[in-house]
């Protein structure tokens, strides 16, 4: 009788290992993606005419070229959309993002003061949307590709821990049992390169990548090169809460920590083009033929943790900055203002304040 319990346990234990494996192996494998028809309440609405600030006029004063560093203006700051949205993407005279109060994804088009509602979602996380802003990357609990062109719902594996865009590419951040690595989005994604870090931020230039451990997870990181899509090389040394962007050709903009806070401009070989007083994050910058930046006033790189978190705030100037030229511009604002991601647009620089998460305009040429 105890050998049929041996048995019976031994099959038992098999049974229940087999089950075991299948569901590790569903949760850490990519899976085909699950594909849903959009309902009609999440599609996207008619226009609708919405309340907005008076933009206020271009500025016409020439900026002085007669130095590398321009006097400090002090500039009017305007509210331009009287509602709060979240991860705003700013494509003049679009503007795209997340009502948290209505749970839905939205587009502003700012000269005929209309707003479509894209997609109803609740609880939404994270959201980046493609150069055509046809495609949207989100999460909630898990990522969602949302194809607007297909009219499509796509749930990607839940082994991706991240991604972004290159032009209407969607590139992934995937863990598995077999290592970490970057992978080029497709029914089945097709693997670039192993990354051997936990929590990478990534940019890409005009034929490469650039990686780093993001700051919120480690106190220093090296900067990583992927050349032709395959090749890692080390462009920089370790640096303290090393933040960086691109401006999606050849240079990155690299801030850190070295007793104070500082950043410089290098090439992807890691030549030094500039070097900066200042330090602040790439959240708070945007880099493109200018590089346009919040600078927090104080420069406390001691809040940068808690910032992140929600538990500080920076008070900011503005400074814009011309590669070609080595020029720098910088404004006083008559307000406080926590800025992110600001653009240069036709009508100033438009920019997201994180203090109350509403898009402000600032008037310069």
């Amino acid at each position: 009788m105890s050998r049929v319990f041996k048995i019976l346990f031994l099959v038992i234990g098999l049974i229940i290992l087999v089950g075991f494996g299948i569901l590790l192996y569903k949760e850490l494998f990519p899976k085909k993606p699950k594909i849903e028809e959009l309902k009609r309440e999440e599609r996207v609405t008619s226009p609708i005419e919405f309340l907005a600030e008076e933009i206020p006029p271009k500025d016409t004063n020439e900026m002085p070229e007669t130095s590398t560093t321009s006097k400090a203006n002090i500039k009017s700051v305007s509210l331009l959309i009287d509602a709060i949205l979240l991860y705003p993407k700013i494509d003049y005279p679009y503007i795209y993002g997340y009502d948290p109060k209505n749970k839905v994804i939205k587009t502003y088009n700012i000269e005929d003061k209309t707003y479509k509602e894209i997609f109803k979602r609740d609880n939404i996380k994270n959201l980046s949307f493609s150069k055509s802003n046809l495609l949207v990357l989100f999460k909630d609990d898990n990522f969602w590709l949302l194809d607007t062109i297909r009219d499509k719902l796509i749930k990607l594996p839940i082994n991706v821990k991240s991604g972004f865009w290159v032009n209407d590419e969607l590139y992934l951040f995937i863990t598995s049992v077999d290592g970490n690595y970057l992978a080029k989005y497709s029914e089945k994604p097709k693997k670039i390169v192993d990354i051997y870090i936990f929590n990478p931020d990534f940019d890409y230039l005009s034929n490469d990548f650039i990686f780093y451990e993001n700051l919120k997870t480690t106190q220093a990181s090296p900067l990583y090169l992927i050349k032709n899509m395959k090749e890692k090389i080390q462009i920089l040394e370790p640096k303290m809460l090393l933040s960086a962007l691109t401006n999606k050709n050849n240079l990155i903009f690299v801030s850190y920590v070295e007793n104070s806070w500082k950043s410089f401009i290098i090439d992807k070989n890691g030549n030094k083009i500039i070097e900066f007083n200042f330090g602040t994050l790439k959240e708070k910058c945007t880099f493109k033929e200018l590089l346009i930046c919040g600078v927090p006033k104080d420069q406390d790189f001691s809040k940068i943790d808690e910032w992140y978190y929600y538990k500080k705030t920076f008070s900011d100037k503005l400074i814009i900055f011309d590669p070609q030229k080595l020029k720098l511009d910088y404004y006083d604002l008559d307000g406080d203002f926590d800025i992110i991601n600001p653009v240069l647009t036709s009508i100033g620089v438009i920019f997201f304040n994180r203090n109350d998460a509403r898009l402000y305009v600032i008037p310069i040429k």
